[in-house]
């Protein structure tokens, strides 16, 4: 992935994986990419995946930037953003302000975050 974001031979590709179809980790030391003045990118070995529990479900918008303006058009205080009528980040996916992956991923964020929060013990 990052040879194709940067158009260059950065790292090393492995083969993929005939058994689980995933690429296999030819990482070896850490390393960040510079993609603007403040934006890296974080190459590291045998990062696969990463917890974010500590965000609670009603400040998980405040995490993606073009939600947080939309926000403040919700109707209701507290609005999830998934079921309410009236949700400005629900009328911004509408009017193509905000593209249909990144919402689908804070969907799949937040009912990840709120089956943990239901499961605390």
């Amino acid at each position: 992935m990052l040879n194709s974001i940067f158009n260059e031979a950065l790292t090393e590709e492995g083969e993929i994986s005939s058994k689980n179809r995933k690429g296999k980790n030819t990482t070896t030391q850490v390393k960040l990419y510079k993609i603007d003045e403040n934006t890296y990118i974080a190459d590291t070995p045998g990062f696969s995946t990463f917890d974010i529990y500590e965000i609670e479900t009603g400040d998980l918008y405040k995490y993606f930037k073009e939600f947080v303006e939309l926000e403040k058009q919700c109707e209701f205080v507290g609005c999830t953003h998934i079921k309410e009528q009236e949700c400005g980040i629900k009328k911004g996916l509408e009017e193509g302000r905000i593209s249909n992956l990144r919402y689908e991923n804070y969907v799949k964020i937040y009912n990840d975050l709120k089956d943990k929060e239901e499961h605390k013990w």
